[in-house]
Parts: C-alpha cells; structure tokens; sequence
C-alpha cells in the first residue's frame, strides 16, 4: 500500500491531480449551495444588519473584527467593570488570527458576507490537502479519492463555510502543516522543516488546538531519527520547533506588555478545563452525552470565593479561566472515580452523531448519520487494519495525530457540534478510503494513472 519516492517530488501522478480538481469542485459546489440556500433571503446584508444575524462565538468574531476596524485594537466591548480604567481589557477569549482576517477582509469589501465565497475556496483547498496527505501516506488514488470527498461533505465543513466560523481555514492550515510534514520526511528538508513549524505557528494563531498534536510530531520527529542519523534528526525538530515560535512569540510578547501575563495566545483552552470537569457535569449518568457548555452555579460560585483571594491585577477575564482551571484540576484530582466517568462519556460523546444539543431534524439528521457510517465508522475500521507495528513511517504519523487530537477531547472537553473533531473525522476518511482499497471492487481503479 505505500508509494515508492517518486524521483521528481514536486509533481504529482495526473490521477491525483484529477482528484484534487474534483474534490475541489465539489466542495466549492455543497458549501456556496448551502450557504446561498440558507442566508438567500439575508445575503445583502451590510453593517449593524448583518451583524444581528450572528450569535455565540461568530457574534464575538464580528465584534472583535469592528473594533480592530474602529482602531480599539484587540480589545473587548467595554463593561461596568472597565469604568475605573477608562480603557477597555485586551481580548484573550479567541486567538487572534480569524478577527484580524476578518477586519482586513472587511476593510476592503465592508461588513457582509464577503468571507463566504473566501472561506468556501479555502475549504476546496481544505479537501485537496487531505486528498494529498492521504496519498503521501497510503499510495493509493481510490484512498485519496475517499479521503478527499469525505473533506468535501463534512457537514461541519458545509455547514460552517457560510458562518463567522474558523473551522475551514483553521483545519486548512492544520492538514497544510501535515502535508509539509509528510513531505519533509521525503528528503529530510531543513527549508521543510522550518516551513512546517511556521505553518504550524500560523494554524496555531488561528486555533491553538494544534500545540498537543505538534509538539507530538516533533518529539516523533526526534525518536524516529534518533538511530538513523541523530544530527539530522534533531535539526529538524529544532527547526520546527523553532518555527512555531517565531510565529507565535510576537503575540505572546504582545500579551505580557500590555497586561504583565503570560498569555502565550488565547485563554480558550485554559478555560475548557473547568467547563468540562465540575460537579455539574459529571452529575449525569454514564449514558447521557457529554455537554460541558451550560453555566455551572457551584463552579461560579467556587471561582467567585477563590479570585476573592486574589490580589493580581491582570485582565478579569484571564483570571477567571485560571480560576476555573485551578478548580477543575482541583475536582480531578480529588474524584478520580468521577474523572474516569466523564472521560468514558466524552470518549463516546465523540462519535455521536446525534448529540441532543445539535437540534437535528429532518434532512440534517440522516445526513449527519449517514456521513458517520461511512467515514467515521469505516476510517475506525481503517485504524484497526493498519494499527500494526510494522505500519510505514507515514501511516504512523497519521495515527499519532488521531490519538493527539483525540486525548484533550476524552481527557478535558469534547463539544456537542462536533467542531473539535473535525480532524479526527478527515484522518479516518483517510484510513477508512485505504481499508476500502483492500477489496476486490476496488482493485484495478486507477491503477494506470497511479504509475505515470
């Protein structure tokens, strides 16, 4: 199943190529039909009228990307409590990225639904890389045929194209990273490997999901080389790692100066860790799904008496993530029964295709089903299959990212929508299209072009 090096490593076989066309259509082709069905009544919408339309984390994208256009800087909407300053708090809830696009984006087109057709391009982009990063680990076209249609029609990918949502251009980025990675390990580049760790800075500036998976890809880089040539190994670990944080270190320097804490991006993981390990969570049985976004009243309270206590100075919103954080690590630490219970019910939550937050009906029901079925519960069959000790360097290094991306969601917090998972579902596609190429309906498909 895996390809030999081909000599000239800049070109791909024109089955590939043909693939990463069609995907690319028809991810262009679901996301605008979805977006233009659903907002057709709305889609001129300019100014204060299209920002009514958004909620939730969209509304926050919108705000923050106005206040960028206003000249406020990163900042939060003024409160009661800024009054004594005058000034409003920097903005730690989300990384930085995906407002300061927004607001160059909306500096030129004004405030509407410009992003729509950009993030639906960038989601054809989404679904080549995934049909690329499926042939550099499996070698064949039917599995990055497979791989690349399921990136093309994951409903979340669908769904969040059309919305103030970063999903498409953080996991972009994400599998471009990936892919730079795959492609590093064809030659041992140095330019590749500083590459992939700026990428890797870039995705993590957008979503800073993505520091577990590649601090994991630089700890294999450094054990896989360590007895082939130890040297070579460690530059290139160093090189990534040294990449990232060029890129990530002028926002961290950014955050200390202007509020004397270190904030290396975004206070949106540190705060997960309270949300998804409290009493009221783990309040319900092992069979109800895991839902960790409703307020808490015992963990308000308990955070309210422990920021009572303290004497710092620093932004409001960064202390009480500490403080929820200290108070999860804290009921972790002393429910390990309890603890175990939650991670059971969110190692399941994951593969629920109809958590009862969602609202499913209709038509969104069956979909969500069916794309499950046939990506998610054939890509873990996949897994099963080439889960082997001898598997090739490439399928490893898939495998070590679906267990990166998938321990924070058992051992910390999975969301109801689906959105932290999204990689994980693109990776089984890419095990799950590898599997199916084993059958004998299969064999045959593509087979010329696989060897021009």
């Amino acid at each position: 199943m895996t390809r030999e090096k081909q000599p000239n490593v800049k070109s791909y076989p024109p089955a590939i190529r043909r693939i990463c066309l069609f995907v690319f259509s028809l991810t262009i082709a679901l996301t605008l039909g979805q977006g233009l069905m659903r907002f057709r009544h709305v889609l001129r919408a300019t100014g204060e009228q299209f920002v009514a339309l958004n909620a939730n984390d969209a509304l926050l994208h919108v705000t923050l990307a106005q206040r960028i256009l206003d000249g406020q800087g990163y900042t939060n909407p003024p409160t009661s409590q800024d009054a004594h300053s005058g000034e409003p708090e920097p903005a730690f809830e989300k990384a930085p990225m995906y407002p300061y696009m927004l607001a160059g984006l909306f500096r030129i087109t004004g405030i509407g639904f410009s992003f729509f057709l950009f993030q639906s391009l960038i989601g054809g982009f989404l679904s080549m890389l995934v049909t690329l990063v499926s042939w550099e680990a499996f070698g064949n076209p039917l599995a990055a045929l497979f791989a690349g249609v399921g990136a093309a029609v994951n409903p979340i990918l669908v769904n969040s194209a059309s919305q103030l949502y970063n999903e498409n251009i953080y996991f972009c980025l994400f599998f471009l990273c990936v892919w730079l990675y795959l492609r590093w390990y064809r030659g041992a580049s140095l330019r590749l490997a500083l590459l992939c760790g700026c990428c890797a800075g870039l995705t993590a500036l957008m979503r800073e999901s993505i520091l577990v998976p590649f601090a994991l890809l630089v700890l294999w880089t450094a054990i896989w080389g360590w007895r082939k040539n130890r040297v070579a190994a460690l530059k290139s670990a160093v090189l990534m790692a040294a990449g990232l944080t060029a890129v990530v270190a002028p926002w961290t320097i950014r955050n200390y100066v202007l509020t004397g804490e270190f904030v290396p991006i975004s206070i949106a993981s540190v705060r997960l860790i309270g949300a998804g390990n409290n009493a009221c969570v783990a309040a319900e049985s092992w069979s109800t799904p895991f839902y960790g976004d409703n307020p808490c009243p015992s963990l308000n309270a308990q955070r309210a008496e422990l920021l009572a206590t303290q004497t710092s100075r620093g932004p409001q919103v960064v202390k009480e993530a500490r403080a929820g954080a200290v108070l999860g690590e804290r009921y972790i630490l002393g429910h390990p029964g309890v603890y175990l219970k939650l991670c059971v019910r969110r190692a399941w939550t994951a593969f629920d295709p109809w958590h009862p937050e969602q609202h499913l009906a209709g038509l969104k029901k069956w979909v969500m089903l069916l794309y499950f079925l046939v990506f998610v519960v054939v890509g873990v069959v996949g897994v099963g299959w080439f889960a082997t000790p001898d598997a090739p360097f490439q399928v490893k290094t898939l495998l070590l990212l679906l267990l990166a991306m998938y321990a924070p969601l058992v051992f910390v917090f999975v969301s109801h929508d689906h959105r932290f998972a999204v990689g994980i579902h693109l990776l089984l596609g890419c095990f799950g299209g590898a599997w199916l190429a084993h059958f004998r309906f299969a064999q045959g498909w593509f087979g010329a072009s696989s060897q021009e």
